[in-house]
């Protein structure tokens, strides 16, 4: 009896001792998977499977809550202050910066020189362990362009800090940015000055940047049209995440527009279903009744009856059921022997999931279908991924990824090896930005807008091919998914 006390009190005692497991709750989206979600958590695919009381992976389904074990995050590598050879410079307004130095011509990797940024003096990344992760030398060089400037004052401005803790969008932002420095210096050999405003902190700070070739931010659409009005014409300012700043471009001839307008995309579809129409096909567009789409003179309306084809109207409400899809086969007489081309006219997800719905049923019952959409389709989740690929989607994007490019893994495995987390959307738009901008603004000062309008350049999530709005610029590169049989999803980038 007293062995029987003895054990239960040391096993109360143990139990008492041992701080309680934490986790995080997350719904599984479509596009993810089990490994996907424990490198996303930094967790083991044990860990997770055994905290959701899960034999296999597979197990584990979209739209799933499942819980993920709690780790602290590991620190982020920072090169300490005192280590540092070199001071952060001063510039003609008195703001810090640190120009990125070129690699000289290092032996091995382990050589190359990395990106020294300062943020209010104090470093904020080193790239130590960059040059370890990398397992095959950097991209070549774009022969379009060609560097003829190696010296380049570049500005960031970000709502990186808040009294609310930030964003780590815009900080994922910030670390894909400078990841993009640190491969200019070693593949060109471009000095790059940074200067970092955090937007929070410093909202109006523009003449520490007014000196610079280019400035990427603010965000906001009245914090860009302060820094138009605040920064002198020959400091190139561009829109990096809002694609609503487009009205912008009107009246500034120094203003880019990096987001390719959701307005683009809907004509991207219109001249996509163009060049995919044969003889014998038929064109419907769906609208929903009541909505502003419906009215004479909407500009997707517009762009519908300027597109060139023979187009049939339907508009009908989300009440009428199942109803809408006879009607299409009765009253419209769509082709069952050939390729029936479909737009749905809306931004409601509630009608767009319903016509999407009704679209199945009519390839269940044999007809051919092919459906057309800007990249807003995907982010609604109450649409069935299967009816997607069922419906044949063929969606024009403004970011895409698509993972089995080498030099995408090339970035991931810098970013994991630096940032020690795995990169989101924010950091890919980051890194594609500003290397952007330093490859356009590095060539001749007078041919760069020549050359941003007719050479179109793919980076890892975007494309950049600028067009001439008013007197400024608007990216009008997208990029095409097309949704297969068998969850396949094929990548074409526009020419």
């Amino acid at each position: 009896m007293r062995r029987f006390l003895l054990c239960l009190f040391v096993f109360l005692l143990s139990g008492l001792t041992l701080p309680a497991q934490e986790f995080v709750e997350h719904t599984v989206r479509w596009y993810e998977d089990a490994q996907t979600i424990c490198n996303r958590y930094g967790c083991t695919l044990e860990e997770l499977l055994s905290a959701n009381h899960l034999r296999y992976s597979t197990d584990i389904q979209p739209k799933m809550k499942v819980m993920i074990p709690k780790k602290k995050p590991a620190p982020k590598p920072v090169l300490p202050a005192e280590t540092q050879a070199e001071t952060p410079a001063q510039t003609p307004d008195g703001s810090q910066t640190m120009p990125v130095q070129p690699a000289a011509q290092p032996a091995s990797p382990a050589e190359h020189s990395v990106p020294r940024i300062y943020f209010n003096g104090t470093p904020l990344a080193a790239g130590a362990a960059v040059a370890a992760a990398e397992a095959t030398p950097a991209d070549g060089a774009d022969s379009a362009f060609t560097p003829v400037k190696t010296q380049l004052r570049a500005g960031l401005m970000l709502p990186l800090k808040s009294k609310e803790g930030g964003s780590d969008n815009y900080n994922d932002f910030y670390l894909g940015a400078l990841l993009a420095l640190d491969e200019m210096a070693r593949d060109y050999g471009l000095n790059v000055h940074l200067t970092v405003i955090d937007t929070h902190e410093e909202p109006e700070a523009y003449k520490k940047v007014k000196n610079c070739d280019f400035v990427i931010g603010p965000v906001g659409a009245e914090e860009m049209k302060s820094a138009l009005s605040a920064l002198p014409e020959q400091v190139t300012v561009v829109s990096p995440l809002n694609p609503r700043c487009e009205e912008l471009a009107a009246e500034a001839g120094n203003f880019i527009q990096a987001p390719t307008p959701v307005s683009r995309q809907w004509k991207d579809c219109l001249d996509w279903i163009k060049g995919d129409f044969i003889r014998g096909d038929k064109f419907l567009v769906l609208y929903e009744k009541g909505s502003r789409e419906v009215q004479e003179g909407s500009w997707i309306n517009a762009l519908v009856d300027s597109c060139g084809l023979e187009v049939i109207k339907y508009n009908y409400k989300i009440l009428d059921g199942r109803e809408v899809a006879d009607a299409l086969v009765e009253r419209l007489s769509m082709a069952p022997d050939a390729v029936n081309r479909v737009l749905i006219a809306s931004d409601n997800q509630a009608f767009v999931n319903d016509a999407v719905r009704n679209l199945r049923v009519l390839v269940h019952n044999g007809f051919r279908v092919a459906l057309y959409a800007p990249a807003k389709i995907k982010s609604y989740e109450t649409i069935e991924v299967e009816n997607l690929h069922s419906v044949g989607l063929r969606m024009s994007c403004t970011y895409h990824v698509d993972y089995s490019r080498p030099a995408v893994q090339r970035f991931l495995m810098k970013y994991r090896a630096l940032y020690n987390t795995e990169p989101g959307a924010f950091a890919f738009q980051g890194f594609d930005l500003m290397k952007y901008m330093l490859l356009l603004k590095s060539g001749s000062p007078e041919g760069w807008e020549q050359k941003a309008s007719s050479e179109r350049l793919d980076l890892l999530q975007e494309s950049f091919l600028l067009e001439r709005q008013g007197k400024g610029w608007v990216n009008a590169a997208t990029r095409k998914v097309v949704y297969g049989p068998g969850y396949s999803i094929e990548t074409y980038n526009n020419k």
